[in-house]
């Protein structure tokens, strides 16, 4: 299970300084362009169910991700499983031909860290804005406990509490219209 947190980037040079700071941090991905385009199927009312389809542009790769939300109210943790996948754009039309309706599309360039056991992603998102998303992998008996390592971690790289954000990108994006 994926655990994350989010927050609007305020001081983007701060962030960068502070993660320089960190002992042993990776780069894992330079600046990569990645579309993710969002379904559910149209019976579908509460969205525990999401399929998305992730385009990454820099490398011509594709992925397919089945979310599910877990048991927590915040939008947090979800249990997730991904496969690459060869043909988005026939898998696309399958689905749409199948039921499923799109729901959102989050337009992003991504910079990814790893830092210890937790991704660090810089996410600059057409629309909203540059955030900083740290996520860590986790049992569900485990979201409290990962949750405020996270908020930790956001913490000693310069963001504060109160602009931490426990929504997701997508319901960002919809909240935003």
């Amino acid at each position: 299970m994926e655990i994350e947190l989010r927050a609007k980037i305020l001081d983007e040079q701060l962030l960068e300084d502070k993660l320089k700071q960190l002992p042993n941090i990776v780069e894992k991905k330079s600046k990569e362009r990645q579309v993710d385009l969002y379904f559910k199927h149209e019976s579908e009312k509460e969205e525990k169910m999401i399929i998305r389809i992730r385009k990454n542009y820099e490398n011509n790769k594709a992925l397919l991700t089945f979310k599910s939300k877990s048991k927590h109210s915040d939008d947090i943790a979800w249990q997730d499983f991904d496969t690459p996948i060869n043909d988005p754009d026939k898998l696309e039309n399958l689905l749409i031909n199948s039921g499923y309706v799109y729901f959102c599309l989050i337009d992003k360039v991504r910079q990814s860290f790893r830092y210890k056991d937790f991704e660090i992603n810089i996410d600059n998102i057409r629309d909203l804005g540059l955030f900083i998303e740290i996520e860590k992998n986790g049992e569900e008996n485990e979201v409290e406990i990962i949750r405020k390592q996270i908020i930790e971690l956001l913490v000693v790289l310069g963001v504060a509490e109160d602009n931490i954000i426990n929504q997701g990108y997508v319901q960002l994006a919809l909240r935003r219209g």
